[in-house]
């Protein structure tokens, strides 16, 4: 399975992987991986296709682990995500989503 992944400096991501606690995980569905890690206050919401192909993933299927949030920001673009929305992941995508 291949994944890309944004880039951070590696101490800011050895930072995360030490502090951050994962909070919840939702078993895979049609190849979608998600889970939540918290740290801070601030929850990060870590969305994988691990398909060769375009998914849709459905925003019940996301709901409990965003509680109630509107909205997030894809960390690796600053790009607003309304969280109330499905979500079109393309093949082998991956994001990280804070909110």
């Amino acid at each position: 399975m291949r994944l890309a992944l944004p880039l951070r400096p590696l101490n800011k991501l050895n930072e995360i992987m030490s502090t951050k606690k994962m909070v919840k995980f939702h078993v895979p569905n049609q190849g979608l991986y998600l889970y939540a890690r918290e740290n801070a206050g601030k929850t990060e919401l870590i969305v994988l296709n691990g398909t060769d192909r375009e998914q849709v993933l459905r925003n019940e299927h996301y709901k409990v682990l965003t509680k109630n949030s509107l909205e997030g920001r894809n960390v690796s673009n600053g790009e607003k995500i309304d969280l109330r929305q499905h979500m079109v992941l393309s093949a082998h995508q991956s994001l990280i989503i804070e909110y």
